[in-house]
């Protein structure tokens, strides 16, 4: 203790910044020295204690004798233990001080042999992280065109500009003055953008030409289109493809294309290449639609003799990932015109509410999508089928993950399908769901049915929900059906069988209700009807036929 003093009288009262190497040192030293030279005062201690009467009165040692000699011990105790306290603190001390010198310098820790694979280990923690950067970071590009380029590329109203910024995910301004495009995004988008730019420039003045031997593109599907369905799938103006493309969100054009080892589409072996460009769902949305056309057109060229799809040639790069593909269900006649809705609306109705596309090709149902969303398009197409001859039945709706049930009073059944099931699809189209009751028709003992909403969407549900319990309230409001019954008339047909019930409900409010809903939708479809005559009068009858 007293050498310990002796060197380092003011350990305790020495900031940590104003300690010297030497101190540290010597401090250190100082430290290994203490634990041998602790002994021989415990035995000096217990001499004096065997001895008291040498340095102590009788007195003092006979009172002492025997509290004094436990209490030196305790003493002892608590100096070791303040000893090895400052112990610790002067080695935290001297850690600290070398910690914050590593810090401000990190060289004098360590040979250059060892700093090496440390940098390394740094740089490879921190590539994944550069180039997730790199990837994310927005630059922003400038092309120049000239004045017709400059029309070409901004479209009428700003449709083509808007298309490319739409499919390439980049942000184009164009300054017609300065005749300068500026693109911005990450350094992927603004390579699409471009891209795109000089292929829609490259269409002003003569055939675009895709040249894939320098390296295969991830955004690019190619069809092969017969030259007789050519015109069919472009329309009048363009207007067909113009409209596919704003379905599907991609750039769509006839184009020629050089692969490695394959052969182009060239209108001189009858065939002409459709280049399609945009993310890989919306590719194979379009092109589904464009062979849907073809098929139409063209019988037999898409679809075998055995009812399959024929198989496609992809570019080099256009590859199917992540579980992606495409099933097929045959259609009779009578199911396929069922399924397919006036003017698709049924299909569309499908495809939107199970998040998988759905196209028919000639009598062919296609699925295409990821798995569970191909299985999901599936059931809907089955059971909507199941309900034009019946009722369809649905295993433990409550245990699948995009049903949701309501409980609907029979009484207001009738009144929430509407006239021959106007109402229920007005929520359907609203909230992109498939609807229907599981409720049997021949059992009218019942004080509710279950409607079922499906949708893969949770969002989409819990609206359509909303929107059917509205109308059960606004029902019971006005009082609900006086009367016994509820439901539809049992006459059959696509539209009563198609959302279950049963009875005829027409009395009072809720005849008052459907009749003017009836004469509305009597005035639009005369409407309708006016308009698409004036149509027929433009367009030859394949285009209205398909």
């Amino acid at each position: 203790e007293d050498d310990r003093r002796q060197h380092h009288p003011e350990a305790e009262l020495i900031p940590k910044e104003m300690a010297s190497d030497e101190a540290a040192d010597d401090e250190r030293d100082a430290m290994k020295d203490e634990a041998p030279a602790e002994e021989p005062p415990q035995e000096e201690d217990k001499k004096d204690d065997d001895k008291p009467e040498d340095d102590e009165p009788a007195e003092a040692s006979e009172k002492n004798n025997g509290n004094d000699n436990g209490a030196a011990m305790e003493d002892d105790d608590d100096e070791e233990a303040e000893e090895k306290d400052e112990e610790d603190r002067a080695r935290k001390r001297y850690r600290d001080d070398e910690d914050e010198d590593a810090d401000r310098n990190p060289r004098r820790t360590g040979s250059k042999e060892e700093e090496a694979p440390m940098e390394d280990d740094k740089d490879d923690d921190e590539a994944p992280r550069r180039s997730y950067e790199d990837a994310r970071e927005r630059v922003t590009r400038v092309m120049a065109v000239d004045n017709d380029d400059a029309a070409f590329v901004l479209g009428r109203g700003g449709t083509t500009k808007r298309k490319i910024a739409r499919v390439s995910g980049a942000e184009i301004e164009l300054d017609e003055k300065a005749l300068e495009i500026t693109i911005t995004g990450t350094r992927r988008q603004c390579d699409l953008a471009e891209d795109y730019v000089t292929f829609v420039k490259q269409q002003r003045v003569g055939p675009v030409t895709v040249d894939l031997d320098a390296k295969p593109r991830d955004d690019f599907t190619a069809y092969t289109v017969p030259t007789d369905c050519i015109g069919f799938v472009m329309g009048r103006n363009g207007q067909t493809l113009r409209s596919m493309e704003e379905e599907w969100g991609v750039l769509m054009f006839f184009a020629k294309t050089k692969t490695p080892g394959g052969r182009s589409g060239d209108v001189n072996d009858g065939t002409e290449s459709l280049c399609i460009f945009g993310p890989l769902a919306a590719r194979r949305g379009a092109e589904i639609k464009v062979m849907s056309a073809v098929e139409h057109k063209h019988p037999g060229f898409c679809v075998s003799s055995r009812n399959e799809l024929r198989e496609l040639e992809r570019v080099p790069g256009d590859d199917d990932v992540d579980g992606w593909g495409t099933d097929t269900v045959p259609l009779s006649e009578d199911n396929y015109s069922y399924a397919l809705g006036a003017k698709g609306s049924t299909r569309r109705k499908l495809a939107a509410a199970s998040g998988c596309i759905i196209e028919y090709v000639g009598r062919l149902a296609c699925f295409a999508g990821y798995k569970k969303d191909r299985r999901r398009g599936k059931d809907y197409l089955r059971w909507l089928l199941e309900q034009r001859v019946g009722q369809s039945i649905v295993e433990h709706p409550r245990d699948r993950d995009d049903c949701s049930v309501v409980k609907v009073p029979t009484a207001s059944i009738a009144f929430i399908t509407g006239h021959r099931g106007e109402s229920l699809r007005d929520v359907e189209r609203e909230t992109q769901t498939f609807c229907f009751t599981d409720g049997d028709r021949a059992d009218r003992s019942r004080d509710s049915e279950n409607l079922l909403i499906f949708s893969y969407s949770r969002d989409n549900r819990d609206r359509a929900a909303d929107l059917i319990e509205d109308r059960i309230r606004e029902h019971k409001r006005l009082g609900g059906p006086r009367g016994s019954g509820g439901g539809r008339s049992m006459g059959g047909g696509r539209d009563d069988s198609r959302y279950g019930g049963g009875g005829r409900y027409g009395r009072d409010d809720d005849d008052r209700y459907d009749r003017r809903r009836r004469d509305s939708y009597d005035d639009d479809r005369r409407e309708s009807g006016r308009r698409r005559r004036r149509d027929d009068d433009d367009d030859d009858d394949d285009d209205d036929d398909w």
